[in-house]
């Protein structure tokens, strides 16, 4: 189910931004991390399609955004869902140019304690929903010119952490997707990149089990917490033209906590 939405641009808006006459689908769209992509590719002139399962975050969201955005509705763990959410998104805009993977969650614990429950379930919606949208956005976006596909991964999934092991499994899968995709879909004038958030206080997972911020931070070398309007801003920066020639790119958004790898984060900091 999709519903436009949307206010005339006030003066903070430009009128003509630099993602101006562009369309986006962004996946987990109506808070959190989501929420604030949604809004800089919105602020950038790109016309946002928020997909997500809970309609109140979204319904707000698109009514605070220019452009006139819709919410599409829509359950990532049912396996047609990915499918029926782009063609709904592309029916109404015609087209899509900018694809955001970021709709995911996280579940901690020992991986003596996975059931293959836990797994089916934990996959569908963090590996196997992004993956159909990767390709199928991809299908349709080399059949109108070409496009920019960005999914949003995690430290963890390039570096692991005990007690992570499926969302590490999800985050790395994809990881090892993008890469192919990027083979694959070059050619066509669509680019993958990936961002890599380190931990992002959210209200939509905030904090993390045994969070010490103290310890954290002793662990980044620009020793300050990442926002999410970090993220948003590399986002926004692969998803235009100046990043026309990068594609297959991992973006570390951590204060440089990657590069340093620290052995531990969150829960044995």
């Amino acid at each position: 189910m999709s519903t436009p939405h949307g206010n005339d641009i006030d003066g903070t808006v430009p009128a003509n931004g630099p993602l101006t006459g562009r369309t986006a689908l962004v996946t987990g769209g109506g808070r959190g991390i989501g929420a604030e992509i949604s809004r800089g590719l919105a602020r950038a002139g790109a016309r946002v399609a928020l997909l997500g399962n809970g309609l109140e975050h979204l319904t707000r969201l698109a009514g605070e955004l220019p452009h006139d955005p819709i919410v599409v509705r829509a359950d990532l763990s049912r396996p047609e869902a990915p499918e029926a959410a782009l063609r709904e998104v592309t029916d109404r805009f015609g087209r899509l140019d900018i694809l955001v993977n970021n709709a995911g969650f996280g579940t901690f614990g020992p991986s003596d304690e996975v059931t293959p429950e836990m797994y089916d379930d934990f996959m569908a919606v963090n590996l196997r929903a992004p993956l159909l949208l990767a390709g199928q956005a991809a299908r349709h976006m080399a059949d109108h010119g070409g496009g920019s596909i960005v999914h949003i991964s995690s430290g963890i999934g390039a570096s692991g952490n005990t007690g992570w092991v499926l969302y590490s499994a999800a985050k790395g899968g994809m990881e090892a997707a993008a890469r192919t995709l990027t083979a694959e879909w070059g050619p066509h004038n669509v680019r993958f990149n990936t961002v890599r958030p380190a931990v992002i206080r959210t209200s939509a997972a905030w904090p993390p089990p045994g969070w010490d911020e103290a310890a954290y931070l002793r662990s980044v070398p620009l020793r300050r917490m990442q926002e999410a309007t970090d993220v948003a801003d590399a986002v926004l920066f692969l998803a235009g033209d100046s990043a026309r020639n990068i594609s297959g790119a991992f973006v570390d958004v951590d204060g440089g906590w990657g590069a340093v790898k620290p052995s531990v984060v969150g829960a044995d900091a």
